[in-house]
């Protein structure tokens, strides 16, 4: 079972980095984080979504996408770099992704996981990262991947639902009182 939640933390960090985002939350900075700093953030997610994708072809895929994502993005940072532009990032309070004591913890849920779903969310993490991108070709890449792994869940999701082990939650115990009150009246 893959960790959603830390995935679509991730997500939203980076969502939060774009200029307009940043410049909501410092204003008087004019460098938050260049454009292959982000492309290299959403290579990781990719490689996370990858990890967490069932199907062997759409999770390999997934993975090599994220390894041309990264090696094109650590290629040209440094080229990115304003000669004029802090190299050290202002010190940043709000907004950060969950602790990693909270995302390396394996929490029990009290109900059943349900992998198709879980796939077709990862598929819509993957759609709202191709709008993080700005390469036109990754962002018809993830597309594509998402389209793909949504197609495969697709088929199971009817049947994952109705195979589901969730069972009704255990009812509350009777009160003293309520039982001592049933049994005389």
């Amino acid at each position: 079972m893959s960790n959603l939640a830390a995935i679509r933390s991730k997500l939203e960090f980076i969502a939060s980095l774009t200029r307009e985002a940043g410049d909501s939350i410092h204003s008087h900075y004019s460098f938050l984080y260049s454009n292959p700093h982000i492309e290299l953030l959403v290579a990781d997610v990719v490689k996370h979504v990858g990890t967490a994708v069932v199907d062997k072809l759409a999770s390999h895929a997934a993975l090599e996408l994220s390894k041309v994502m990264a090696a094109q993005a650590g290629a040209t940072p440094v080229d990115a770099w304003d000669p004029d532009a802090e190299i050290c990032l202002p010190w940043r309070v709000f907004p950060w992704p969950r602790p990693f004591s909270e995302i390396a913890i394996a929490h029990r849920d009290p109900w059943e996981s349900i992998s198709s779903a879980e796939q077709i969310e990862l598929a819509h993490i993957l759609t709202n990262l191709a709008g993080l991108t700005e390469s036109e070709e990754f962002c018809a890449s993830l597309k594509a991947l998402a389209a793909l792994i949504a197609r495969l869940a697709a088929a199971e999701v009817a049947r994952d639902f109705e195979r589901c082990g969730t069972k009704p939650r255990v009812p509350f115990p009777l009160r003293p009182r309520y039982v001592e009150a049933k049994a005389a009246g």
